[in-house]
């Protein structure tokens, strides 16, 4: 036996093969760990992980009802945890195939109808993976949208009521900051944001409306140009801080826009890193306007006064009736905040890569607490700036 083994080693050296199988057990194949999905009012996207950079073959966008992505001439592993099939059936997507050997790989996408897609790949980063990402588009969802956000916008004008958009920061692939013990920005701020439409709907002539109610990815400017068309009075945020200093950090913020650049050099960091979530989403880069830039200034203008009175308001009452630090009012070139229709906030609520304010993030009960400061603010921010609440007229419902 010793021989026979002995013998195969000599005759993979004299093919010269010693190298190529050392080279293999120093580099596993590409392997796929993980195919998830979300849906979204407007569609749905599909995102493939792989643990290193792949040349895959495949349509940048088209209409189809069915999509072939290939990933050839190299060996392609699927991780235990991956199942072959990922059942979606959302009206949108039916399923996802994947078949992986030694030859390469293909992924099968199966849609309920023709509809148009795009697949592009986002490159790696810190905390998240080489990933393929499929956009599908629902059929007649950007109408349904546009209609839905018009009703809204009738609403407020039969009910004479003021409108509070609130957008919960991140979702779906953009999953935010990570706090210990996988809490997820995404989460923390969805849940802030439901609660903070419950404590502004107590309050008599407001109306508070979502922007996402869903763990689902929205391009920042796409949030507040929502909000324009449902012709809110006022955007409010929700995220939670993060320190590049792990454990490190602690207390509430809350941001207006500068057009100047940040506060200082950390709040400049942290708009950046807010403003990666377009990046992170697969949203091209857009060159800012500077013909309507010149247009608004006006409307600009008073757009960041009132939106310091807000951030001002909003702060005073979380200060007040919270433990969490108080670190001040300031401004950063947040993306979101660019809107001149209405003023608008960026709510940086705690810190989740500290553990102790990483678990309040992650209670039910701080989020109803910090929703309700938040609320107050907002109606203080009304009182403070002259703002008249009505009444609802006769016979509408109180949402």
């Amino acid at each position: 036996m010793r021989k026979r083994l002995l013998g195969f080693a000599a005759g993979v050296l004299a093919l010269g093969l010693g190298p190529m199988l050392e080279a293999q057990a120093q580099h596993p194949p590409l392997t796929v760990t993980a195919i998830r999905s979300w849906s979204s009012p407007t569609g749905t996207r599909i995102v493939i992980d792989f643990s290193a950079v792949t040349a895959y073959v495949a349509p940048d966008s088209g209409v189809s009802r069915k999509l072939l992505v290939t990933v050839p001439g190299e060996p392609v592993a699927r991780a235990a945890a991956v199942a072959p099939t990922l059942l979606v059936r959302d009206g949108v997507i039916d399923s996802v195939v994947a078949v992986t050997g030694v030859d390469g790989a293909r992924f099968h996408v199966w849609l309920a109808d023709s509809n148009k897609f795009r697949v592009f790949a986002l490159p790696a980063e810190e905390d998240k993976p080489y990933r393929l990402v499929f956009d599908v588009v629902k059929r007649g969802a950007v109408a349904a949208e546009a209609k839905r956000l018009e009703g809204i916008a009738q609403r407020k004008g039969t009910e004479r009521t003021r409108l509070v958009a609130v957008d919960a920061g991140h979702g779906g692939v953009d999953t935010g900051a990570r706090g210990p013990r996988g809490v997820l920005e995404k989460h923390v701020c969805l849940g802030v944001a439901r609660a903070l439409i419950e404590e502004l709907n107590q309050i008599k002539g407001v109306r508070g409306v979502l922007v996402r109610d869903g763990d689902y990815f929205i391009p920042l400017r796409d949030r507040y140009r929502a909000a324009e068309k449902m012709k809110a009075d006022v955007f409010v945020s929700i995220h939670a801080n993060s320190s590049r200093r792990r454990g490190s950090g602690n207390g509430t913020e809350v941001f207006f826009l500068s057009q100047r650049g940040a506060s200082d050099q950390a709040d400049d960091d942290l708009a950046d890193l807010e403003n990666a979530a377009d990046k992170v989403g697969g949203v091209p880069e857009q060159s800012e306007d500077d013909l309507v830039g010149i247009i608004y200034d006006v409307k600009r203008n008073s757009a960041l006064r009132l939106s310091q009175l807000l951030a001002e308001k909003v702060l005073d009452e979380i200060s007040a009736g919270s433990r969490l630090a108080s670190r001040g009012v300031k401004q950063a070139g947040f993306v979101v905040l660019k809107s001149v229709e209405f003023p608008s906030v960026l709510v940086e609520t705690a810190f989740i890569n500290n553990p102790t304010e990483a678990r309040l993030l992650n209670s039910k009960e701080f989020q109803r607490k910090m929703a309700k400061q938040v609320a107050q603010g907002v109606k203080a921010y009304f009182d403070q700036a002259r703002i008249g609440l009505a009444e609802p007229a006769a016979g509408t419902a109180t949402p």
